[in-house]
């Protein structure tokens, strides 16, 4: 194996355990320190845009707001904030408030098996053997997070599976809905200003949230981290990577975030997962990785 290939696995890697321990992170956050998930997500928005925008500004300063004058890019562009980086990340952390973050993110990691359904009524092609039963595997371990196995009860709150799905979706729109503009005008700029885009769409819901919880200096050393590291750093690295490995080897790793986030969740909560909720965390985890491997 080349230098420059592992160079890239381990940048992948990287990138996708601190995606993972960010939740983490935003679990102690939300559930320990009782932060609101309105005020958590909107300052990692507005921050974590406006670090993506100064790298952009010392690389490009001539593109950052260029991409404005554009109606078409800017349309795209604000609709991409607005409803997919928004929601994205918003619904993800009120499910982990409402659950944890391992159930969160493998609810989140539900987003590759929509965007198949999604391109299979686009073009209007049955779907083929093994992504259905990607599907069903997906779908499988969906419901047994939901219900440990057991049909009359659900095993987490209503609140937390909605929510859940809703960051899924959100974050299907979120990868699909931008790619035209990601390939005219760059990642890094194109998500830094849709953090943005969503952070102001999402200051009067959190104008209209008391500012509650423990804002003592572990809270501002967590929240840091899910910035700068949880993403940032873990953006950064995971886009980088895609300089020395193909699509496909990162779409793969990338089943590290929900693992990652699952072995730190017994680690640093000392949380314990039934066996039905661990088979439906693989079922999912294993779909998403033979979607992906196409």
């Amino acid at each position: 194996m080349s230098s420059m290939r592992m160079r890239g696995i381990l940048m992948a890697t990287v990138g996708c355990i601190l995606w993972g321990t960010s939740g983490i992170a935003g679990q102690f956050l939300l559930v320990g320190k009782q932060i609101p998930p309105e005020w958590l997500t909107l300052c990692r928005l507005l921050l974590g845009g406006m670090i993506l925008l100064m790298v952009s500004l010392l690389k490009e300063p001539q593109r950052v707001f260029a991409i404005w004058r554009d109606g078409r890019d800017g349309r795209e562009l604000f609709f991409f904030g607005a409803l997919g980086m928004l929601f994205t990340q918003y619904a993800y952390f009120v499910s982990i408030k409402y659950s944890n973050a391992a159930t969160a993110t493998v609810l989140e990691y539900l987003m590759p098996i929509l965007i198949l359904g999604w391109y299979g009524l686009k073009q209007r092609r049955p779907l083929t053997r093994k992504e259905i039963f990607c599907a069903v595997f997906a779908m499988a371990g969906t419901f047994l997070i939901a219900t440990q196995g057991e049909l009359t009860r659900l095993a987490i709150s209503p609140k937390a599976l909605i929510w859940g799905l809703i960051a899924a979706a959100s974050c299907a729109f979120y990868t699909v809905e931008p790619k035209r503009i990601i390939q005219k005008w760059g990642a890094v700029l194109v998500v830094g200003w849709g953090m943005i885009v969503a952070g102001i769409v999402l200051i009067p819901l959190a104008c209209l949230t008391p500012v509650t919880g423990d804002l003592g200096m572990e809270a501002v050393g967590a929240f840091i981290y899910v910035v700068l590291f949880g993403t940032v750093l873990s953006f950064s690295l995971y886009l980088g990577s895609l300089a020395y490995i193909d699509p496909s080897e990162t779409s793969i790793i990338a089943a590290l975030e929900p693992l990652s986030s699952i072995v730190f969740s017994c680690l640093v909560f000392h949380m314990f997962f039934g066996m039905a909720e661990l088979l439906g965390m693989l079922l999912i985890i294993a779909a998403v990785g033979v979607v992906t491997s196409k």
